[in-house]
C-alpha cells in the first residue's frame, strides 16, 4: 500500500504543505479507527467510551548551536508523535478532572502502551497508522476506565459540591491553517552562530557561553468523534545567546540575548544581532566588577523593556487562566498554582489606568512577528480575541473546554496540552502614559519623598525557560538563581541617583512581586514593547502530559512600582577558576 504519510512528511519538509490527498488518507485513517473504538471498546462493567480525539504531528527540528567560534553542533531531526484524548462516561460526568496520584502520568498504568506524544514511524501507510491508533486507545482506555471507576468511589461517600459538566460538547467542523513552511538555510546558521559565539573570545573573564538556533516546523492532524477536525501548519525560532562568569569573590553571574520570531527571515539582520551579543558580553563583564548590592532596598523600581515583560510574564499573566479543582479520593483539591484569579472576576486586579486584551490572531506588532498568535488551538476552536481586564477590572479569564464555575464555555485558548497565554497585550489610558524621562522623574519624586539616595531601574530579568535549558547546565547547577513565591532573577540592575548618573549593582534579585502588587503599579510608559518567550506551562504537564513550555507573546510598556524590594543575594559561593582563562594569555 502505497505510504501516504511518508508522502506527507516529505510534501511538510520540503513544500511546506501537504497535498490534499495525503491529508485526506490521515484522516480516514483516523475516522475509521475512531467509529470502530466507540461502537466496539468496552471492558464488562466499565463504562464505554463517549469521545475520542486523535492528534498526528510531524516535526522537524533544525538544531544549531556553537561556542567560542566553533560548531558543538549541526543537526536536523524529523520525528512523528500521535496522542490520544478518550473519554467514558457522558459529558456531565467522565474520567477527567480527577487526579490520581498513584496512576501513572503519560500512558497506561502498567506501562505497555504509550498513548500521549506517542513516537510512531514518520514512513506511515494507512495501515500502520490504524495499528498505532489502536494500541495507544487501548492503552487511553484502560487508564481512562480505571479513572472514572475511582472518581466514581470518590464521591459516593461525599455530598458533591461541584456538579459543573466536566466537559464542553460542540458541533462538528471542519478547519486549516496550512500555510507554507518558511526554508531553513542551515549554512548561513551555522556561519552566525560561530560568529556569535566567538564574540566572547574576547572578553577572558566570561567563563562559559554559547549561541544557538532552533527552528521547528510541525503539521498537525487532528480529528475528534464529534466531526471537528483541522490540519494546521505551526513554526517558530529561536536564537538564544548564554554567558556567564564569576565574580572575584566567586559570585556567578549571567546575561542572555533571545529572539524569537515565526520564521527565519523574520528574525534582526545579522550586523544587528552581533551588535545585541557584543552589547550583552560588555555588560556582563562590567556586572562582573561591579559592586555588591549589600543591603535590601525598598522603594520605586522601574522596569524597563524585556524586564517589564519578564515580570509581568512570570507573575501575572498565568493566574489570567481559568483552572477548574482537580477531585480527588479526598476530596476537592484547589491548586494555589496560578489561581489567583478563579473568584475575583469582576474585582480589580490591576489600576484602573490598565488594560489587557488576549489577541492570537495579531501576527505583527511594529516590526516584531508574535510568535503567539495562531488561528486554531488544540481542540479545533478558532482562535478568539478575549478581553480580559477592562480599566482595571477583571472580566474574563482564558479558558479552553473544561467549564469552570465562571467561565462556562472555550475561547480557544488550548495548546500545548493545556489553557496557555497566546499574545497579550497590556493598554495604558492615553492620559496616563509617560515618556521615558517623565517615568524617571516620576520615579526620582518618589524616591525624594522617601528621603531615598537612588531609584532603581530593571533592565532584564532571567527567563525560566534559559534558565532550566541552559544556563543551568552551562554553570554545573551552581547559578543562584530565586524561588519562591514573587520572587524574579534580575540580571541587570542599575542604581538611579539624582544627578542621573547610574551605577550597575550585581547580586539582586526582586522580592515581594505576588500578582496583588500589580494593583499598585504607579506608571507606565508611552513606548510599547514586542516581547516573544517561552512561558511555562500554566497547568502541571505532569497532570496534562502536555508541553512544558509553549510560545508565548506580550506587549507591554515600562512598568513603575512605587514600593517594591531589592534584596541582596547572600549565601558562600564556589571559589573561581584558580588559573585564569587561557583567552586572557593571548
Amino acid at each position: 500500500m502505497r505510504n501516504y504519510v511518508a508522502l506527507l512528511y516529505f510534501i511538510v519538509l520540503f513544500c511546506g504543505t501537504a497535498s490534499a490527498q495525503s491529508v485526506s488518507e490521515a484522516k480516514r485513517a483516523m475516522r475509521d479507527e475512531i467509529k470502530r473504538s466507540l461502537s466496539e471498546l468496552s471492558i464488562e462493567g466499565l463504562q464505554k467510551p463517549y469521545y475520542i480525539d486523535y492528534s498526528v504531528t510531524h516535526r522537524t527540528t533544525y538544531g544549531v548551536k556553537a561556542v567560542l567560534g566553533s560548531l558543538l553542533y549541526s543537526r536536523a531531526l524529523t520525528s512523528a508523535s500521535a496522542t490520544v484524548g478518550l473519554r467514558v462516561g457522558s459529558s456531565n460526568f467522565d474520567n477527567t478532572n480527577y487526579f490520581d496520584v498513584s496512576l501513572g502520568f503519560f500512558g497506561s498504568a502498567d506501562d505497555e502502551e504509550s498513548f500521549r506524544n506517542r513516537r510512531v514511524p514518520i514512513e506511515l501507510d494507512y495501515t500502520s497508522l490504524r495499528r498505532e491508533l489502536w494500541l495507544a486507545t487501548d492503552a487511553c482506555y484502560k487508564q481512562s476506565a480505571e479513572l472514572y471507576a475511582k472518581k466514581e468511589a470518590a464521591i459516593k461517600n461525599r455530598l458533591r459540591t461541584d456538579t459543573l459538566p466536566d466537559f464542553i460538547t460542540l458541533p462538528g467542523a471542519v478547519l486549516a491553517d496550512t500555510a507554507r513552511f518558511a526554508r531553513f538555510d542551515q549554512r548561513y546558521f551555522e556561519a552566525l552562530t560561530k560568529d556569535m559565539s566567538a564574540i566572547f573570545s574576547q572578553y577572558p573573564f566570561i567563563h562559559g557561553s554559547s549561541a544557538g538556533v532552533e527552528y521547528m516546523p510541525e503539521q498537525t492532524i487532528y480529528v475528534n468523534s464529534e466531526g471537528r477536525e483541522y490540519v494546521k501548519n505551526e513554526a517558530y525560532i529561536g536564537l538564544e545567546v548564554v554567558a556567564s562568569t564569576q565574580a572575584n569573590d566567586g559570585m556567578f553571574l549571567a546575561n542572555t540575548y533571545t529572539c524569537y520570531a515565526r520564521t527565519p527571515q523574520d528574525l534582526p539582520s545579522r550586523d544587528s544581532l552581533l551588535k545585541a551579543v557584543e552589547q550583552m558580553a560588555k555588560t556582563l563583564e562590567a556586572t562582573r566588577s561591579a559592586p555588591k548590592l549589600e543591603d535590601s532596598y525598598s522603594g520605586p523600581i522601574l522596569f524597563e523593556g524585556q524586564a517589564a515583560a519578564e515580570i509581568f510574564g512570570q507573575m501575572f499573566t498565568p493566574n489570567l487562566v481559568a483552572q477548574r479543582p482537580q477531585l480527588t479520593e479526598r476530596g476537592v483539591q484547589d491548586d494555589d498554582r496560578f489561581g489567583a484569579f478563579q473568584q475575583k472576576i469582576g474585582g480589580r486586579v490591576l489600576p484602573e489606568f490598565l488594560s489587557v486584551e488576549a489577541i492570537p490572531q495579531k501576527t505583527l506588532f511594529d516590526k516584531t512577528t508574535l510568535c503567539g498568535s495562531y488561528s486554531i488551538d488544540d481542540e479545533g476552536m478558532p482562535s478568539k480575541n478575549v478581553s480580559l481586564i477592562e480599566s482595571g477590572y477583571l472580566k474574563t479569564l482564558l479558558s479552553s473546554r473544561v467549564p469552570t464555575k465562571r467561565i462556562r464555555e472555550s475561547n480557544g485558548h488550548q495548546r500545548g496540552g493545556g489553557t496557555i497565554m497566546s499574545t497579550l497585550a497590556i493598554q495604558t489610558a492615553k492620559n496616563k502614559a509617560l515618556s521615558s524621562a517623565d517615568l524617571r522623574k516620576k520615579m526620582m519624586k518618589f524616591c525624594k519623598d522617601r528621603s531615598l539616595p537612588f531609584g532603581i531601574i530593571v533592565r532584564k530579568v532571567l527567563n525560566q525557560n534559559i534558565l532550566y535549558t541552559v544556563l543551568f547546565s552551562q554553570t554545573s547547577g551552581e547559578f543562584s538563581y530565586s524561588q519562591g513565591p514573587g520572587k524574579a532573577t534580575l540580571l541587570e540592575v542599575v542604581k538611579v541617583y539624582p544627578d542621573g548618573k547610574e551605577e550597575i549593582v550585581r547580586g539582586a534579585e526582586g522580592a515581594g512581586f505576588v500578582v496583588q502588587t500589580f494593583k499598585d503599579i504607579v506608571a507606565t510608559g508611552k513606548k510599547q514593547y514586542a516581547y516573544n518567550y517561552l512561558a511555562p506551562a500554566v497547568v502541571s504537564p505532569f497532570m496534562t502530559g502536555g508541553s512544558q513550555y509553549v510560545i508565548s507573546s506580550l506587549i507591554v510598556p515600562d512598568i513603575l512600582f512605587e514600593d517594591g524590594e531589592i534584596l541582596p543575594i547572600k549565601g558562600d559561593f564556589p571559589k573561581p577558576p584558580l588559573l585564569p582563562s587561557p583567552q586572557a594569555q593571548k
